[in-house]
C-alpha cells in the first residue's frame, strides 16, 4: 500500500465527516437554508464518478474514500428536495 494512497484516503474521509455534519444540521433544523444546490449537485456527480472509477479499477483507496461520500452526497440531495418541498407546502 502506498503511503500517499493512505494519506489521500484519510484526507478524503475528513471531507466525508463534514458532509455527515451538514446532514445532521439539516435534519435538526429541517432546512437546507444556506446550502448551495450547485455544490450538492457537483458533489453527487463527482463522488459518484470517482467511486465508480475506483470500483471498476479496482482501486481500494478510491472505493473506501469515495463511496461513503457518494452515499452522503445523495442524502444531502434528498434533504435538499425534501425540505424545499416542505417549505413550499408550508408557504402555500
Amino acid at each position: 500500500m502506498s503511503i500517499f494512497g493512505i494519506l489521500a484516503t484519510i484526507a478524503s474521509l475528513t471531507i466525508v465527516l463534514g458532509l455527515l455534519a451538514q446532514i445532521v444540521k439539516n435534519y435538526q433544523w429541517k432546512s437546507c437554508e444556506g446550502l448551495s444546490p450547485h455544490l450538492v449537485y457537483s458533489a453527487c456527480i463527482s463522488y459518484t464518478l470517482w467511486a465508480l472509477y475506483g470500483w471498476t479499477k479496482p482501486d481500494w483507496h478510491l472505493v473506501v474514500s469515495q463511496t461513503p461520500g457518494c452515499i452522503l452526497a445523495f442524502v444531502l440531495l434528498f434533504q435538499l428536495f425534501s425540505y424545499k418541498r416542505r417549505q413550499t407546502n408550508e408557504n402555500a
